[in-house]
């Protein structure tokens, strides 16, 4: 198996003002070739932890992918820890200047590029640079040995544009060199109504007659997912993963609503389109999440006609017709009440 590590650098990943997405979307993306990351660490914008990083990760990974740090700035020191965990000098690549330069011109801004762009286009002496049409830095790759470093912009849609067109077709034809001697397979459910805990519980004795087979347990709510992970061969271990995931099935119970990867929202759409039925929501303390779920699916306008957040009792009643009478009697979390809700934004 290729071994794959993530390293997420910069000061924002750690003191709470961005959320690190890009190591979610590399893992998300080596689970579709059935690969898992072997680690995944963040570090501040500091040389001496960076450096420290990059070493030790290249000591255990055949690849390394790191974002940030790639910018115009003085905290953007990716490339040069880089270099000095390499123990290489720096370049100045004259290709990726002009493609900044022309980015500038695309753009529209007027005046002089500001010179400290010109960090972006000074990378390790011995890397291959990775062109970045989603913005001006260049992504590169610096050889370790027997292992790489991959280093990709932070920015979201630049880092998943360079793992999409870069990274994953190295990674596909690393795989149909080895001929793919092993993988991993996967099977996942998905239950409503019981606690995590319950579900643990009921799978216990499936974990201990199989020891081989990792159980993986994530609560997403309202869904608690099952994961059932071995490593597989041939056909034969298809079929048992496909024998645990229906006896696991059963040993949770009815409390299971599908397996696969698809969320509820993405069932809901499907069941409807299916049956060519229609849906609005009618909200209070969730205040429009219900709506937002479903209409984040590409597509959800086939069945999604429109919601209604109805947070205080007088919209209950003007904009969805609940009765007063019912809201005085049994209160605004009942199941009387939402009932009237229900009735009121489908009428």
């Amino acid at each position: 198996m290729i071994r794959i590590e993530s390293l997420a650098i910069g000061d924002e990943l750690l003191d709470g003002r961005v959320a690190d997405k890009n190591t979610k979307d590399l893992g998300d993306a080596l689970s579709q070739l059935g690969l898992e990351l072997q680690g995944a660490r963040t570090v501040p914008d500091d040389r001496s932890a960076i450096v420290a990083a990059v070493k030790e990760a290249v000591g255990r990974a055949d690849v390394v992918v790191t974002s940030g740090g790639l910018g115009p700035t003085s905290d953007d020191i990716t490339g040069e820890c880089i270099a000095e965990a390499a123990g290489v000098a720096m370049r100045f690549d004259d290709a990726a200047w002009a493609r900044i330069e022309a980015m500038f011109r695309m753009r529209g801004m007027p005046g002089t590029i500001p010179e400290s762009n010109k960090r972006q286009a000074t990378l390790p002496a011995t890397s291959t640079t990775l062109a970045n049409e989603l913005g001006t830095a260049p992504g590169f790759v610096t050889p370790f040995g027997a292992a790489s470093v991959w280093s990709f912009p932070g920015v979201p849609t630049e880092y998943r544009h360079l793992l999409e067109d870069r990274l994953l077709p190295h990674i596909r034809e690393r795989l149909a060199q080895q001929g793919r001697s092993g993988r991993l397979i996967r099977r996942t459910l998905r239950s409503l109504g019981l606690a995590e805990s319950a579900v643990g519980e009921r799978l216990g004795a499936l974990e201990r007659e199989n020891p081989d087979v990792r159980v993986q347990y994530r609560a997403a709510f309202p869904e608690i997912l099952v994961r059932i992970v071995l490593d597989g061969v041939s056909d034969d271990d298809d079929k048992r993963a496909d024998a645990l995931a229906e006896r696991a099935r059963a040993d949770i119970g009815h409390s299971v609503y599908g397996v696969g990867d698809d969320p509820l929202e993405i069932r809901v759409l499907k069941a409807l389109d299916a049956r060519k039925l229609t849906m609005a929501t009618a909200e209070s303390c969730t205040g429009g999440l219900v709506a937002k779920r479903v209409t984040d699916v590409p597509g959800s306008s086939s069945a999604m006609l429109g919601g209604v957040v109805s947070y205080a009792n007088s919209a209950k009643v003007s904009f969805l017709d609940v009765p007063q009478q019912t809201l005085d009697a049994v209160g605004a979390v009942s199941e009387e009440t939402a009932r009237a809700m229900a009735e009121g934004a489908r009428k």
